[in-house]
C-alpha cells in the first residue's frame, strides 16, 4: 500500500493546531524531495516552482481555518501593538495634596478611573504630595530642571497663586477660560474670588466651609443643643466646662488650625462687612472690631473653654482628641468628613455655624476657594491638563464625588449645584453657604500678614501677647505687604 503523504494528515487528524503545523512542514518537505528526485536539478524553473509551492503552502497553513479575510485580520492584529505604544505616550501627570487617610485615597482612585473610562486613550499618573506654597517644596520643584506634572492641585489663595505667577512658574489660563467657557462652569462665588485681576492663573476645585463640628453624644449627655444665639453659645460652653468636658479643642501649633477657629470668631464678633473691608478695602487689623475678636479668643482660653496646652498641640493631635471624644467641639472644614467615614463616626458627629454675636446679624461658615488647580509653565502637555480640568468641572466629576458619602469637599463647579450630596454633613455645609460664607483670612492675606497672623494667634493662646499687641503685629505685617504692592481685588 502506498504511503499517504504526511501533509494530507494535516487535514484528517484531530490534533492540536501546533501539531498540525509540524506535520504540514514535514509533509511538504517530503513532497518537495519526492518531486525533486524525478526532475533534473539543473532545471531552475522547477526549483523555483517547488520553492514557491512550499512557501505558499506554508503561508496557507498559517492562515486561519475560517478562510477569506483572515490574512488581513492577522495583519490588523499586528498593527495594534503599534497603536497601543503610541497611546501609552499620552500620559497625564497630576499632583494632589497628601491624602488624609485611605478613604480619601480610594475616592481619588474612583475619580481617576472615571476619567480613564471617559478618555480611554489617556493614561493617568496621580501622585499625592506636598502642595502648600508656604513650605517652599513646591516652588523648588517647579524651579528645578525636573519636568513638572501637567496640573497641580494646591491650597488656594491670592497670595499663594501670586507667589507662583510672579516668577512665571504657572501659566495664565485666560485663553482656556474663553475657549471652554469656564466662567459659566464655575459657581459665581468661586469665579468672583479668583477673577479680580486681568490674568487668571487657576481653576477653582473646591470651596471651603469652616464650621463647628460637635460630638452629638457629649451634647446629649449634658443636655445641651447646637446654639442659635450668642447667649446659647456661651451657656453651652459653661455647662460643658462645669461637667468636666473640654469644650473646644484646637491644634494651635499649626497656624492654619488656630486660623480656622479665629476666622469663625471674626465672622461672629466683627461681622462679615468688617472682614470684607479688611481684605478688599482700607480696613486695619488693629481696628476695634478685630481687637474685640482677639479679646474673645483670649477670654475663652482664660475661662478654660480652650485648653492652654492647645498651643503645644498639632492639628492632628486636636483631631484625635475630638474623634476619640475627649473634646466636645472642633472648628474645621469639611475635610474632616473623610476621617468620620474612615472611623465610622458619621452618625455621631454633626455641625453647626457659630452664631453671630452682633444684634440682628446672621453668621455663616467661613471659607473661600479651598483647593485650586494650576498648570506649571514647564508642563509637557497643556492639552491633557485642559482635558482634565474640563472633567473636574463636569457633571460626571460632580456625580461620582457627591454620590459618595465619604466625599469631603464642596465642588466649585456650577454643575455640582444640581446634585444632592450623599453625605449628610456635606449636604448641610452646602446648605449653610447658600447665602454666601464668611472669610477665612489666610486665603486672602499676603505672606507677611499671614506669618504674623499665625504667630500672634499662637501667642494669644499661649499668653505671650495681649489682644491689642497681637492685632498691631498682624497689621504691621499687612503694611509690609501693601508696601510691596500686594493687593486683593474683588471682581
Amino acid at each position: 500500500m502506498r504511503q499517504e503523504p504526511l501533509f494530507l494528515l494535516f487535514f484528517r487528524l484531530n490534533v492540536p493546531l501546533f501539531s498540525r503545523f509540524i506535520l504540514l512542514i514535514v509533509g511538504l518537505r517530503r513532497a518537495v524531495n519526492h518531486i525533486q528526485g524525478r526532475v533534473s536539478m539543473r532545471n531552475q524553473k522547477v526549483r523555483l516552482l517547488m520553492s514557491s509551492v512550499f512557501v505558499i503552502a506554508l503561508l496557507s497553513g498559517c492562515a486561519s481555518p475560517s478562510g477569506g479575510g483572515s490574512t488581513n485580520k492577522a495583519a490588523a492584529e499586528t498593527e495594534k501593538p503599534v497603536a497601543s505604544a503610541k497611546t501609552d505616550d499620552r500620559k497625564l501627570d497630576l499632583l494632589v495634596p497628601n491624602y488624609y487617610n485611605d478613604t480619601e485615597k480610594k475616592l481619588w482612585e474612583k475619580v481617576v478611573n472615571k476619567f480613564k473610562e471617559l478618555n480611554p486613550d489617556i493614561q493617568v499618573e496621580l501622585v499625592a504630595g506636598e502642595v502648600r506654597v508656604e513650605s517652599g517644596k513646591l516652588t523648588t520643584m517647579l524651579q528645578s530642571g525636573v519636568t513638572p506634572p501637567d496640573a497641580i492641585l494646591i491650597n488656594a489663595g491670592p497670595g499663594r497663586v501670586k507667589t507662583l505667577s510672579d516668577v512665571n512658574l504657572i501659566k495664565p489660563l485666560n485663553d482656556l477660560y474663553t475657549k471652554n467657557k469656564w466662567e459659566e462652569q464655575l459657581r459665581p462665588t468661586a469665579y468672583e474670588l479668583i477673577a479680580g485681576d486681568d490674568t487668571i492663573y487657576e481653576v477653582p476645585h473646591s470651596l471651603d466651609a469652616i464650621m463647628v463640628f460637635y460630638n452629638k453624644d457629649i451634647f446629649e449627655k449634658h443636655g445641651v443643643q447646637a446654639p442659635a444665639t450668642q447667649a446659647e453659645f456661651m451657656t453651652m460652653l459653661e455647662k460643658l466646662k462645669a461637667a468636666g468636658e473640654s469644650p473646644i479643642t484646637v491644634g494651635a501649633r499649626n497656624g492654619y488650625a488656630i486660623g480656622w477657629l479665629f476666622s469663625n470668631i471674626m465672622e461672629s464678633v466683627a461681622g462679615r462687612e468688617e472682614v470684607e473691608k479688611l481684605i478688599y478695602a482700607d480696613g486695619k487689623w488693629n481696628d476695634p472690631a478685630f481687637i474685640k475678636a482677639a479679646e474673645t479668643l483670649k477670654d475663652w482660653v482664660d475661662q478654660g473653654f480652650i485648653p492652654k496646652e492647645a498651643v503645644t498641640l498639632t492639628q492632628a493631635d486636636s483631631k484625635f482628641s475630638f474623634l476619640s471624644k475627649k473634646a466636645a467641639m472642633e472648628v474645621e472644614g469639611t475635610y474632616l468628613i473623610s476621617d468620620l467615614a474612615d472611623q465610622k463616626l458619621e452618625d455621631s458627629v454633626a455641625t453647626f455655624t457659630m452664631p453671630s454675636f452682633i444684634e440682628g446679624k446672621t453668621a455663616s461658615p467661613t471659607g473661600g476657594v479651598g483647593l485650586t488647580w494650576v498648570v506649571p509653565t514647564k508642563a509637557e502637555d497643556e492639552e491633557l491638563a485642559e482635558t482634565w480640568l474640563n472633567f473636574v468641572l463636569s457633571k460626571d466629576f460632580s456625580a461620582i464625588t457627591l454620590g459618595d458619602p465619604t466625599y469631603n469637599l464642596i465642588p466649585a463647579s456650577s454643575s455640582s449645584a444640581t446634585i444632592q450630596p450623599a453625605g449628610p454633613v456635606l449636604a448641610q455645609a452646602i446648605k449653610d453657604i447658600e447665602n454666601g460664607f464668611g472669610y477665612n483670612p489666610t486665603v486672602f492675606i499676603g505672606p507677611e500678614a499671614k506669618e504674623a497672623y499665625y504667630q500672634n494667634l499662637q501667642g494669644l493662646v499661649g499668653g505671650l501677647v495681649t489682644p491689642k499687641q497681637a492685632m498691631d503685629n498682624i497689621e504691621a505685617g499687612a503694611a509690609k505687604d501693601r508696601a510691596a504692592g500686594y493687593q486683593v481685588k474683588k471682581k
